[in-house]
């Protein structure tokens, strides 16, 4: 009878039944700078991401690419898109050749429609991406086929304009973010150049973008940089890249401010910016945002209530200038790129609390400045 019982056992562990799987590792992509002073990076790196151990571990060089500053993987899991940040700036398809190495394979380029080109959003279906172009201030849809992961000409773009109060970074606009609202209705773009948020409607029946309205940020000189929704869409984070702060809004699509709170300690007066801006994906109940010159994650907790954030904890992000960050999608890991310092750290959220624990683990890689998961 025991022997009968232990062949049973071997066997449904060999066969890896539904119900007695073990997870698999996240395929991480991490998009890289590879111009002057980078000359050691060629492109996007490919690692793999252990949830139940937190280990991490490099696979290489996943695709020779320019300038990958920022990275996208496709709602369907097997294309991987990329800005080339360049006077002429591109967007980037790949394939997705295999989730094991993580290699990727060149599908096509198009024009950004702008000059450095350094954030990509896309649509839940996965036939539109929408790019914002930093140096030229400009922001376009391009349409995607779903069939083949081909990027095509643009069918939205518009032009943004004005300017602000700092004289080395607002004398022109700078778009920084564009990412559709929850309901897919609009889609919202910060410009750090004019102090301004714009809004776009989106049709998706031909890809257009229509200025629907433009909402000021609080302060001149707040610099908006990147941006995020509540899960309910009730409000809008908007991390102020030059002022190292949030502001938060209400969203209807109209969007009036309703807080702005410091993510740097009150007795922190060296030079800082703020970079990163995340909800916690699981929870909706905290918010985490990157300081490069304090170089920390603030964590903040967020009352669902009236969206306003109160501050938990500052964490060291254990190297240099934490320029991006991501958050597993089971909520339990956060992994931060220190561009400056070449290297990854690995965070454990405690999920109650939304605190930051460093789990010891961290990975080589030269200027990183965006990670991306693939779930293989």
């Amino acid at each position: 009878m025991l022997l009968l019982l232990a062949l049973f056992c071997f066997t449904m562990d060999a066969w890896r039944w539904p119900w007695s799987s073990k997870a698999s590792p996240t395929l991480v992509y991490v998009g890289t700078y590879t111009g002057e002073g980078a000359t050691d990076s060629k492109g996007i790196y490919a690692f793999s991401f252990d949830d139940a151990k937190s280990v991490i571990t490099p696979l290489g060089l996943a695709v020779a690419t320019t300038n990958a500053s920022y990275v996208l993987i496709h709602p369907s899991q097997k294309y991987v898109f990329a800005v080339n940040e360049q006077d002429d700036g591109k967007v980037v398809a790949f394939k997705v050749a295999s989730t094991q190495t993580g290699q990727l394979t060149l599908i096509n380029d198009q024009s950004s429609r702008g000059s450095g080109p350094c954030y990509l959003s896309t649509n839940k279906a996965g036939n539109y991406i929408f790019v914002a172009n930093y140096n030229s201030g400009t922001v376009a849809a391009l349409p995607v086929d779903t069939t083949d992961g081909s990027v095509k000409e643009s069918t939205g773009f518009d032009q943004q304009t004005g300017s602000s109060v700092n004289p080395d970074r607002q004398t022109s606009p700078h778009a920084h973010c564009i990412l559709l609202d929850k309901r897919e209705e609009y889609a919202v773009s910060a410009d750090l150049g004019s102090d301004q948020i714009y809004s776009y409607r989106f049709t998706p029946a031909d890809g257009t973008l229509e200025r629907a309205g433009i909402t000021k940020v609080p302060e001149p000189g707040n610099g908006p940089r990147h941006l995020v929704f509540s899960d309910d869409q009730e409000f809008v984070y908007v991390m102020n890249e030059l002022m190292s702060s949030i502001t938060v809004f209400k969203y209807s699509p109209i969007m009036q401010p309703v807080q702005t709170i410091s993510t740097l300690p009150s007795n922190f007066t060296a030079f800082n910016t703020g970079a990163e801006v995340l909800v916690h994906p699981t929870s909706g109940k905290f918010l985490y945002a990157t300081n490069r010159g304090h170089d920390s994650i603030a964590v903040f907790s967020v009352d669902r209530g009236t969206g306003l954030l109160s501050l938990i904890q500052h964490m060291s992000v254990q190297g240099r200038t934490p320029r991006n960050f991501n958050i597993l999608p089971d909520g339990n890991h956060l992994i931060v790129a220190n561009q400056d310092s070449n290297n990854l750290v690995v965070f454990s959220i405690d999920t109650t609390t939304g605190r930051l624990t460093a789990t010891g683990a961290t990975a080589e890689v030269k200027t990183p400045t965006c990670i991306k998961f693939l779930n293989t």
